[in-house]
């Protein structure tokens, strides 16, 4: 009797399977249509630790690399402002010359250092897709640059920067990777909130450092340098104007007082994204805490501007309800909770004209190709600027308001911190805050800047 019903389940079971045949989509949830299960397993290839988007991250790449290990025996220079500004002023060919060789020497090193930390990095960060963006641009001009030969003529140099031009267009998008890989990482829990931040702060540092160095070699390459100082990056800024500038919605009126004919000098779109982010970090909240209570206007954004001998002093205060204390450390750090990251990344794919996605060319053998963008880009001093091209800040500060991205005041205090500033906030609950932004005046005997953050 036992053998009879062993045989007899023996039979459903062989029947089961006939009916029921195990296939590749098995394990997906029997609701989902064939379709929808085609298009899945499509994907499931990249969850491996080598995803099919990328021709850099490969088994060889990693494995085989002994390049970059020779390149990471090596130190990256100290370079000053003064430093760099001395190759702009009483500009000589030879001057051009030492620039371009500098740049060519100076900049395989310092993608090192970065392309290293990436590669130490757990595999759920370095494998997530904007990270990977990051990492392959890295790589590219690390690649490139270290097979350029010495420069010898003006010839040679003029190769060069349209190279440079070609990478750095290539790299515009970094930026909104870099953000979008941190908010990424802050949902899949893929690294503490301590070590996020530090990578955050490098990476971005270190890219505020070389594309300064890239942007002043190009602007001396086309002999556009202004005497003594760094070619057109660094502007005479008036922050009046410009905060007057940053203010979007006329709900929320915006008084300025204290020394409103200050001016500086300063890295303009750096200055222009701080204010902007502060600004509308203080016009949100007064929004949100006011708006319901009244048709009128909203009780102001006040700023007051405080010019000192060695510094300019920005506080801004609102009435925007203020921080609870236990919560007010956690606005600067780019690990956000899962609920607050997701709904800023559907705010980035939102943001119109913001490039996601490279215009660097490369060969099947992994070289970039220089691009018509960047030869128009070689017409113009300042490739932040060049061919008339919105940045990647110009694209998050015209974003509308209600697009809330959750890692603005983090970028701005690493920003004021690149600059040998600060950026804090005191937070009365119930009440409002007061921001406190701090730049140090740049000049050409600046010789602290942190250039050397390589």
């Amino acid at each position: 009797m036992l053998r009879r019903n062993s045989c007899r389940c023996l039979t459903s079971l062989r029947l089961s399977s006939t009916t029921t045949p195990i296939t590749q989509h098995s394990y997906i949830q029997e609701y989902l249509s064939d379709s929808s299960k085609e298009e899945i397993t499509k994907h499931l290839k990249n969850l491996g630790p080598f995803p099919t988007h990328s021709p850099i991250l490969n088994p060889q790449h990693f494995y085989q690399n002994a390049v970059l290990l020779d390149y990471l025996k090596k130190q990256p220079h100290l370079v000053s402002l003064q430093q760099l500004a001395g190759f702009g002023s009483a500009l000589t060919e030879q001057k051009v010359i030492d620039s371009a060789n500098f740049v060519r020497t100076e900049l395989p090193i310092r993608l090192a250092l970065r392309i290293r930390e990436l590669q130490s990095l757990p595999f759920g960060v370095v494998n997530n897709y904007h990270i990977a963006q990051v990492y392959q641009s890295y790589y590219f001009t690390f690649n490139y640059l270290r097979k350029v030969p010495k420069i010898r003529t003006l010839d040679d140099n003029q190769r060069l920067c349209l190279k440079i031009a070609s990478l750095l267009d290539g790299g515009v998008r970094n930026l909104s990777h870099l953000m979008m890989g941190a908010l990424e990482v802050s949902i899949s829990d893929a690294l503490g909130k301590d070590d996020l931040d530090a990578l955050m702060r490098n990476l971005l540092m270190s890219r505020m450092a070389r594309r300064m160095m890239l942007q002043q070699h190009v602007s001396i390459s086309n002999k556009k340098s202004a005497p003594h100082f760094i070619g057109e990056m660094l502007q005479e800024c008036r922050p009046a104007e410009m905060l007057r500038s940053s203010m979007s919605d006329g709900r929320v009126p915006l008084q300025i007082d204290g020394d409103l004919e200050t001016s500086l000098r300063f890295m303009a779109p750096h200055l222009k994204y701080m204010f902007h982010e502060i600004l509308r970090n203080s016009v949100e909240a007064t929004i949100k805490t006011h708006s319901t209570k009244t048709s009128k206007l909203l009780p102001p954004v006040k700023v007051t501007i405080v010019d000192l001998e060695k510094h300019v002093l920005f506080r801004i205060s609102d009435q925007g309800g203020g921080i609870r204390h236990d919560k007010l450390k956690s606005i600067w750090s780019f690990g956000k909770p899962p609920d607050s990251a997701r709904k800023s990344l559907a705010n980035f794919h939102h943001i119109p004209g913001l490039q996601l996605y490279s215009n660097l060319k490369v060969t099947p053998a992994g070289s970039s190709i220089v691009t018509p963008q960047a030869q128009q880009a070689m017409q113009h001093t300042s490739l932040s600027e060049s061919a008339g091209k919105k940045t990647s800040l110009d694209h998050l500060m015209a974003r509308p308001l209600n697009y809330h991205l959750g890692v603005g005041l983090p970028m701005c205090s690493v920003y004021a911190d690149y600059w040998n500033g600060s950026l804090t906030m005191n937070s009365l609950d119930g009440y409002g805050s007061d921001t406190s932004l701090t730049l140090r005046k740049l000049d050409n005997h600046s010789n602290i800047i942190r250039l050397d953050r390589a």
